[in-house]
């Protein structure tokens, strides 16, 4: 999520935060070591609340605000490392830019839901940090404006979760890239099943990729097969869905 409004800026040029509130206590010893080491700068860029988009709050979420931050590191390898610790800490819906001083960067986002046997703590169900090789001027279908789920703050998330995904999958399978322009980013539900799906296949095609006997490479195969297809018929009920309302 990128090109944020300036009515969600924080200040002129964002909040500084303190990066030493940002290493986990329950860290080892290396973890916050190396949290140390790489953590830069830590600066809370904009905040997405108000009811422009809808808050959700209900038994599965307390979504009222999107958090967006950048955050400097000193090489952007360390993007998924940080992620991991960082992302918990927050329990609002949070984005993360991650950049260095290279100029590579990378987008970090997680779902999360309430911790059913603890409402004041979260869980986070999907997470992904963005590839940093791939070209910021392909985050383009990540501009705020660009976009279109305003039913809920969570849906919003949900969409540039996907799409961040997709953009660094094109290839996934036939037709991956042309789920960008599609009807199905109106519906935060589809979009969660389409996330599962797409990162199920992500996982069985490096399964096929690691694989060293032809019977395992040809079950994986009809597994896969089996997962394009249902990916298509998740386009094709959301065409009919939408043509019903």
């Amino acid at each position: 999520m990128i090109e944020i409004p300036e009515q969600y800026r924080i200040g002129s040029k964002g909040k500084q935060l303190n990066k030493q509130n940002f290493i986990p206590p329950k860290a080892t010893t290396t973890e916050k070591r190396r949290l140390r080491d790489c953590l830069q700068k830590v600066t809370l860029m904009h905040q997405i609340d108000g009811e422009d988009i809808p808050s959700r709050i209900d038994a599965d979420y307390r979504c009222e605000v999107i958090a967006c931050l950048e955050i400097l590191l000193s090489d952007i390898k360390h993007k998924d490392f940080v992620a991991k610790l960082l992302q918990p800490l927050f329990k609002p819906f949070a984005v993360f830019q991650f950049m260095d001083r290279q100029g590579q960067r990378a987008l970090s986002f997680a779902h999360k839901r309430l911790n059913k046997n603890d409402a004041g703590n979260i869980v986070i169900t999907q997470a992904y940090c963005s590839d940093s090789s791939t070209r910021p001027e392909a985050w383009a279908a990540l501009g705020f404006d660009q976009l279109v789920n305003r039913t809920s703050k969570r849906d919003l998330y949900l969409e540039a979760m996907g799409k961040a995904f997709l953009i660094d999958h094109p290839k996934l399978f036939i037709g991956a890239d042309k789920l960008l322009d599609n009807n199905l980013w109106y519906r935060g539900d589809t979009i969660l099943e389409l996330y599962t799906q797409l990162t199920a296949l992500d996982a069985l095609k490096r399964e096929k990729q690691a694989s060293k006997t032809n019977t395992d490479k040809a079950a994986l195969n009809t597994q896969i097969k089996t997962a394009i297809t249902t990916l298509k018929q998740l386009d094709i009920g959301t065409k009919r869905n939408l043509g019903s309302c």
